[in-house]
């Protein structure tokens, strides 16, 4: 079969390859790709995404993407590859992307059609260093199913390792991560997370009651206790504390539980979709982040800053935006972090100084459609066809 020709007599087409959907769950990496894949379409893209899922929509094109089910819980060790080529090679897409560090990497490269172009997007700044990738494998299944579970750890990561490196292309999200794939010999390109302008009537003027907003998955790597003892401290203050997302490691469910009953300015939300995010966002005045200093870009960081909210960060600091900055504050320790609360609780004028400056900042830096032109400009270059405009 010529697939040459039976690609140029249609519209130049997308694939998406992730574990996830954001209906299944919401993380950074989910929301990114889909808002990406939004502007793709637009564009002129015939647009697919493929991700674990049993049960697809019917009929199963969501806002003009088509969505594809690959089983949930495959095999260790075989996962979805036999049915991610099948889809693969019935698609015949021209693009292929997969973003986080995993075997769907290694399985696009290696089952990828003839002529497809391969993606990569680095997700956190601990993809592919297996020390950390086996430690957070201890912290999240600890004992005996740890060393039972660990030749597939192994495995994982050896077929991720080998699917980074035959990519066609690798984004990385800012420039420590760029300068961390260039030590193991890979090139990569910097395209920053994205996300979709905020109008500015929904810019938070910190009027009123402050709440503190506090969104992640509720897991670990995530460190939820330490918003929780923040609470704790400071539940003298005239402010809302407000935590949302879903409890991914059932250890925190007691604490969550216990913070509600006993802790009368705290809140918990729960899961919240993807589509209803931005209304807490459009109210809170602060945004908390308390997560192990190796993620990628918070999206959070992002849609904080384009509402004209200040972040306030244990810890990570990306590209020393905050404290060099003046985006919001890094807190070193749980004191630093308590005095940086009360101090912008009690000082409106301070929340609206450093939200100004972040949201000027974020409508410069994080623009979708900037983004996705860099994108297609780099396919562009690499020989990859494009809609016709």
């Amino acid at each position: 079969m010529n697939f040459t020709n039976q690609k140029s007599s249609r519209r130049p087409r997308f694939l998406f390859v992730l574990r996830y959907h954001f209906s299944r769950f919401t993380g950074g990496s989910e929301m990114q790709a889909w808002m990406t894949g939004e502007e793709l379409l637009h564009r002129g893209w015939d647009v697919h995404y493929a991700s674990e899922m049993n049960d697809v929509p019917q009929p199963n094109v969501v806002d003009g993407i088509t969505l594809h089910g690959l089983p949930e819980h495959p095999s260790y060790w075989k996962g979805n590859r036999k049915p991610l080529r099948k889809l693969m090679h019935e698609l015949q897409p021209d693009v292929i992307y997969t973003r986080v560090f995993d075997p769907y990497v290694g399985h696009v490269v290696m089952e990828k059609p003839p002529g497809a172009f391969v993606i990569w997007n680095m997700a956190s700044g601990n993809d592919g260093k297996p020390w950390p990738f086996l430690v957070h494998g201890w912290r999240t299944q600890p004992g005996f199913s740890y060393f039972k579970r660990f030749p597939v750890m192994v495995y994982a990561n050896y077929i991720a390792r080998q699917g980074r490196r035959g990519a066609d292309l690798i984004l990385a999200q800012q420039r420590d991560q760029q300068n961390d794939l260039a030590r193991i010999g890979l090139s990569s390109e910097i395209v920053r997370n994205s996300h979709k302008p905020v109008p500015e009537e929904e810019v938070q003027t910190h009027d009123g009651e402050p709440l503190i907003l506090w969104a992640d998955s509720i897991k670990d790597i995530k460190r939820p206790e330490i918003f929780l003892e923040l609470v704790r401290r400071c539940k003298d203050l005239p402010a809302t504390f407000l935590m949302l997302g879903r409890i991914l490691h059932e250890n925190y469910r007691s604490l969550v539980d216990q913070a509600v009953r006993d802790l009368p300015n705290f809140r918990y939300g729960g899961f919240i979709p993807l589509n209803e995010v931005e209304t807490y966002f459009r109210q809170a005045h602060m945004h908390m982040k308390t997560s192990l200093p190796i993620e990628g870009f918070p999206n959070t960081f992002i849609q904080s800053w384009l509402h004209g909210i200040p972040i306030v960060s244990y810890q990570g600091d990306p590209e020393s935006l905050l404290r060099d900055g003046g985006l919001g504050v890094r807190a070193d320790s749980i004191d630093e972090l308590e005095k940086a609360v009360r101090e912008l609780v009690n000082n409106s004028a301070k929340r609206r100084e450093i939200g100004a400056r972040a949201r000027a900042f974020a409508v410069r830096e994080f623009d979708l459609k900037n983004n996705v032109d860099k994108l297609e400009r780099l396919l562009s270059e690499r020989g990859v066809r494009l809609p016709a405009k």
